[in-house]
């Protein structure tokens, strides 16, 4: 089940696409948002994010959710 933080989380991190400015303003540590997109991504068996070191982008399943 999906709670409400992890809803804001993912809210806030499409919104940014940076982990480190979502962080930021959800007042949490980066790896903390990973884990609770990482957490919500298992929870619907897809992934919502691309990464690389430099970008993060939206899958076309994170852009329909968002």
């Amino acid at each position: 089940m999906i709670d409400i933080p992890r809803i804001r989380a993912f809210l806030v991190a499409a919104e940014c696409l940076n982990f480190t400015e979502a962080a930021r303003r959800l007042y949490i540590t980066q790896p903390a948002l990973s884990k609770q997109v990482a957490l919500i991504e298992a929870d619907l068996g897809f992934k919502l994010f691309t990464r690389t070191n430099r970008n993060v982008a939206l899958t076309p399943e994170g852009l329909y959710l968002y």
